[in-house]
């Protein structure tokens, strides 16, 4: 079989599956989450490439339009029968386990990503490669790294980067984000704050602090609270590779208020 280019120890393709993990996090997280869909910061440009091409390369059939469009509907109508993917309306177990499937019904609803889509301009990238082989990245990222790592490594990181939106964005983040955990913030939807500190998934686990303040670049709200997240924003804000756009004046300890979030014809 194979070895590929770059012979891998068992601790070599863990440390490969945490860096792509990280990576993933970053790009979901800060860029699709934080920056696409909700405005709070902007990155250089350099950065905005760098991000779509990990996206186009370690998902299937994922578009920054669509997976914004789906998310600002999720606000708009959080936990409602309107909601894409509600643990409240479509059961925990249905989230965890086909909330990828959700995203996809959502995303092909053309009505829907006209309305929320809103300011997501799809350049000439995305026309002739991210958007229009949207379903190839994936396999060329397997090629990639059969390549470089040899058959049976190359395949088991390609499969685990595959599964880290699916399972712990469209599963996790939806669905226990919504059941599990603390509220600063009382509102009509179920988000929930799953950790004060904010690392595995890059500050998302401060969900509810980010339903009550969703085009605040910052997510944590109490002095105990930490968003590794914000940390990164402010690194490279530093060195000038992002733009902080807002920071809600919750964040800097302010007594708390519920701010409903409306998406779609607004663009937030």
């Amino acid at each position: 079989m194979f070895e590929g280019f770059i012979q891998l120890s068992p601790t070599g393709v863990a440390l490969t599956m945490a860096g792509s993990y990280i990576m993933t996090v970053f790009a979901s997280e800060l860029y699709l989450h934080r920056s696409r869909s909700h405005r709070a910061i902007t990155f250089h440009p350099l950065l905005c490439q760098l991000f779509r091409m990990w996206i186009w390369l370690t998902t299937y059939g994922v578009t920054v339009k669509t997976w914004v469009a789906v998310h600002r509907k999720h606000h708009a109508k959080c936990d409602t029968e309107e909601d894409p993917h509600s643990p409240r309306i479509h059961g925990l177990w249905t989230i965890l386990s086909k909330g990828t499937l959700l995203y996809r019904k959502a995303a092909r609803n053309a009505d829907l990503v006209k309305a929320y889509g809103v300011g997501i301009k799809e350049d000439w990238m995305d026309q002739h490669l991210y958007t229009k082989h949207r379903f190839h990245g994936a396999l060329v990222f397997l090629a990639v790294e059969m390549a470089l790592f040899g058959v049976a490594n190359g395949f088991w990181i390609w499969l685990f980067q595959l599964s880290i939106l699916p399972f712990w964005a469209s599963g996790f983040i939806n669905g226990i984000f919504h059941v599990v955990g603390y509220r600063n913030f009382q509102s009509k939807e179920d988000s929930r704050n799953f950790f004060p500190i904010g690392i595995i998934f890059g500050g998302a686990e401060l969900h509810n602090n980010h339903h009550a303040n969703p085009a605040s670049a910052k997510l944590s709200m109490k002095w105990w609270e930490f968003d590794a997240g914000w940390l990164v924003i402010r690194t490279l804000s530093l060195v000038r590779l992002v733009k902080i756009n807002h920071v809600d004046r919750l964040a800097e300890g302010d007594q708390p208020r519920v701010r409903r979030h409306v998406a779609g014809a607004a663009g937030q």
